[in-house]
């Protein structure tokens, strides 16, 4: 951990089963009257709820718009803009209310400042070059996972470099996050392990990377606690409201432990993938994390016994043996809630190493947030060859 360090979180929570249903007197308390709802297709078309909490918040509010975003592709600059005319064209608008997945929200989040601020998306990739606050944004998710609600990150396609590159920084932050399980019960068990995943890459990331500090170690290992307890109900025990409530909880926490610290190898390796073979993000990241807790345990890192403890405390065993296990255990975990071992299932074969292994190139920077050295060439190339049949 670093000795230097600084920690922001400035977005306000609103939790619990069934909160949604007082999204009018939220918004009033907040003083929004004129709203505009992002939400993804799958929760328009197939969530009983957005139906009731709309038709609430259309009947308080002095005007509601709805824009239902397209729910099958991972958005890129160009769809960003678009939908960014749509909210410039809205005179009175004070608010965006976002429901949905990860990308829904990053979509809310950055057409939020590009309403005040001029020219196209592409311009602000990259750091901190927003300089004028956005409309307040209120965000929803329908999964749990990407924990987009509270981080300063937006990430997006850019189709002309393929690469998935975002908006970051201040002003990109929700101002409100409200998190409600029973959003969660419409989305699909195999998207919901995705994001799950996703969550849990971000846990142990965040704990493991080189910036991480005392605070966010805080945040990660808590997150890491309850969505290895809670995660196998996606498969096993999807309809039960608690849990999926505390995957939801798991996944802010992951998130601001995240964007206070930093990523790692798994969740580096799942961009290429999810750019030019459509593998999802958290799946991607889900098929490696546990490759990556092998690769530094077999090298001398011995940090995971802490979060082993958390989880399955065994006094008689050693801290290398602790290790060792936890590795095991993140392995069936993965097993459990269905995920993949290979990637062939995207046309990803060992034929293709070379050229898939060329895209790792570029991560290096990434790689070298990992507590022990991984090279883009020798060290990611021999991890993909291990996914590969």
């Amino acid at each position: 951990m670093i000795d230097q360090y600084k920690f922001q979180l400035t977005t306000q929570l609103t939790a619990g089963v069934g909160i949604s249903r007082t999204l009018p007197e939220l918004m009033r308390s907040w003083g929004y009257a004129n709203s505009l709802i992002l939400v993804d297709e799958g929760v328009a078309l197939h969530s009983e709820y957005f139906t009731e909490v709309s038709e609430l918040l259309r009947g308080s509010l002095n005007s509601l718009a709805i824009e239902v975003l397209r729910g099958t592709v991972e958005p890129d600059y160009d769809y960003v803009d678009a939908i960014a005319a749509k909210v410039r064209a809205l005179p009175k608008l004070d608010s965006i209310v976002a429901i949905g997945g990860g990308s829904c929200l990053d979509v809310a989040k950055a057409v939020a400042v590009l309403r005040t601020n001029s020219g196209r998306a592409l311009e602000y990739r990259g750091f901190d070059k927003v300089t004028v606050p956005g409309v307040p944004t209120v965000c929803i998710p329908s999964t749990a996972g990407t924990g987009s609600e509270v981080t300063i990150n937006a990430s997006f396609i850019d189709l002309a470099e393929k690469k998935k590159l975002g908006i970051n920084g201040r002003y990109l932050n929700a101002t409100h996050a409200v998190l409600d399980a029973n959003w969660t019960l419409s989305c699909p068990v195999s998207v919901a392990v995705s994001s799950g995943m996703d969550a849990l890459v971000h846990s142990l990331e965040s704990y493991m990377c080189k910036t991480s500090n005392p605070i966010t170690r805080v945040f990660s290992a808590h997150a890491f606690a309850k969505l290895y307890v809670t995660l196998p109900c996606l498969v096993e025990d999807p309809r039960n409201q608690d849990k999926r409530q505390e995957l939801l909880l798991a996944s802010y926490l992951a998130a601001i432990a995240l964007f206070n610290s930093g990523s790692g190898i798994a969740g580096a390796l799942s961009y290429p993938l999810g750019v030019y073979y459509g593998v999802p993000h958290g799946i991607g990241g889900g098929i490696f994390i546990a490759s990556v807790i092998e690769y530094n345990v077999n090298r001398g890192y011995l940090d995971y016994a802490a979060l082993f403890d958390l989880v399955a405390p065994n006094q008689s065993l050693t801290l290398d043996q602790k290790n060792r296990e936890f590795a095991i255990m993140l392995r069936k975990l993965s097993e459990r809630l269905g995920v993949p071992r290979y990637l062939t299932q995207w046309g990803i074969t060992a034929a293709r190493l070379d050229e898939v292994a060329a895209l790792m190139r570029i991560l290096q920077g990434a790689f070298d947030q990992n507590p022990l050295p991984f090279s883009a060439d020798a060290d990611a190339r021999a991890m993909l060859a291990a996914h590969l049949e």
